[in-house]
């Protein structure tokens, strides 16, 4: 992928999340980036229907980690920094329920 988020290959295309890597600045497969790519995506895919061209973006270096490990107990780590517990779970928990209600469809 291109700083603009579409295939080398196919300037037509563009892609975020865990299927796109984007050459100059890689970066693990994580939700936080996937999440992050979102708005400048949609920025891209509005110029390309407008027929601008796409602008590059360079994402964030670093993001933290919460990964869960089982029975409401989980591990957070940034850069050298890392912290697990119960407590961390709670943290992530709370986080994702935040980012989802976001989503939910309102009756």
């Amino acid at each position: 992928m291109n700083d603009a988020l579409q295939p080398v290959s196919h300037p037509g295309v563009f892609a975020a999340g865990d299927i796109a890597t984007v050459r100059d600045h890689p970066r693990p497969k994580s939700g936080v980036f996937a999440v992050r790519a979102g708005p400048p995506l949609e920025h891209n895919l509005r110029r390309a229907l407008q027929d601008l061209p796409p602008v590059a973006r360079q994402p964030q270096r670093h993001a933290l980690a919460l990964i869960t490990t089982g029975d409401r107990h989980a591990i957070a780590s940034r850069g050298d920094l890392a912290l697990q517990g119960d407590w961390v779970w709670h943290w992530k928990n709370w986080i994702d329920r935040r980012f989802m209600r976001r989503y939910a469809i309102r009756g």
